[in-house]
């Protein structure tokens, strides 16, 4: 069983720990060449990320998957779910990432006697072990809780995405592993495939927030819904023509790569851009000098129109410089 108040306990701390880093960090941003309609150039804009946590066999917008169809959530027991991430930024509000997992998920419901699609059973959990689990999304980074702040050091997002999971569901008599278990591990596949894992198309939907804890490495808290286009991944087909889901609970940490010098554009301020631009002294410089410019300016077309006879004529051409007035 899930040891849910040692979670609780261990994730107050993370984000108690967190909020303590980011408060020190947005206070002294560094400092920025980058401006307003300069380009992505300007900015790093690939980040990896490291992170594993706990999956579940179920998701938090509800549905059933074959195990779970009477369980509290405090009874799931969870897996283990770790990989990696390789996100390219193309502006401060989009980017695509892709994604790369392992790991397994544990199914369990004593009060289930489900049985596997072939009609043997009753079996009463499952260990779907995952081989890999890859995918390509879209990350939309949606708020800042700094509103008033011009250094964004909270980021919060959500994705959606596709891909492709291989998985083999070891299914058991009961939850005591010695009474007796079912691996078709080798036998998946049309007839002579022998193959060692079932894969299927998957969508992810994801949300998260990020803590900046330096200029290079961030903190990552997510959770991952993953819908799959099939109804096998816990072993049995108890519910029909429904299809299998789970949710994975992760942390981990985000490393920006690229150059020292140029600014992450995840954490990019445009409006602070705008601002700093506008206050920067040498364009205040320039544009004395260039009102300074356009004052002379005017001052020499005022004196090539200059008539002190009232001729008509302007004193640079007169002629006759003591002409009456009006002649």
């Amino acid at each position: 069983m899930m040891n849910y108040p040692n979670l609780k306990k261990t994730v107050a701390l993370s984000l108690a720990a967190a909020f303590a880093i980011t408060a020190n960090a947005q206070d002294t941003p560094a400092p920025s060449s980058a401006k307003t309609f300069g380009g992505k150039s300007q900015f790093r804009t690939w980040t990896l990320s490291i992170n594993g946590g706990a999956s579940l066999p179920a998701v938090i917008t509800g549905g059933t998957n074959d195990f779970n169809r009477n369980v509290e959530f405090g009874e799931f027991t969870p897996g283990l779910y770790y990989g990696l991430g390789l996100r390219k930024q193309f502006g401060s509000v989009f980017g695509l990432q892709a994604n790369a997992y392992r790991g397994n998920v544990i199914s369990y419901n004593k009060n289930s006697g489900t049985s596997l699609t072939g009609g043997s059973g009753p079996f009463s959990s499952a260990n779907t072990q995952v081989q890999y689990d890859v995918n390509l999304s879209g990350v939309f980074n949606v708020a800042s809780i700094d509103f008033l702040n011009r250094a964004n050091a909270i980021n919060f997002y959500g994705s959606v995405g596709y891909g492709l999971i291989a998985y083999n569901p070891v299914v058991y008599r009961s939850y005591d592993v010695a009474a007796g278990s079912v691996d078709n591990k080798g036998r998946y596949g049309d007839p002579g495939d022998n193959n060692d894992y079932i894969k299927e198309m998957y969508i992810p939907v994801g949300v998260g927030v990020k803590f900046k804890l330096s200029d290079r490495v961030a903190l990552d808290l997510g959770y991952d819904a993953k819908f799959i286009d099939g109804d096998n991944f816990d072993g049995v087909r108890a519910n029909g023509t429904s299809k299998d889901r789970f949710a994975v609970m992760r942390a981990g940490l985000e490393f920006s790569l690229g150059a020292k010098s140029k600014p992450d554009l995840n954490w990019v301020n445009p409006i602070a851009m705008m601002y700093d631009e506008l206050k920067d002294p040498t364009l205040r410089q320039e544009v004395e000098a260039l009102k300074g410019r356009v004052t002379n300016v005017e001052q020499a077309v005022e004196d090539l129109k200059k008539d002190t006879d009232g001729d008509g004529v302007a004193d640079h051409l007169d002629k006759c410089p003591n002409s009456p007035a009006g002649a």
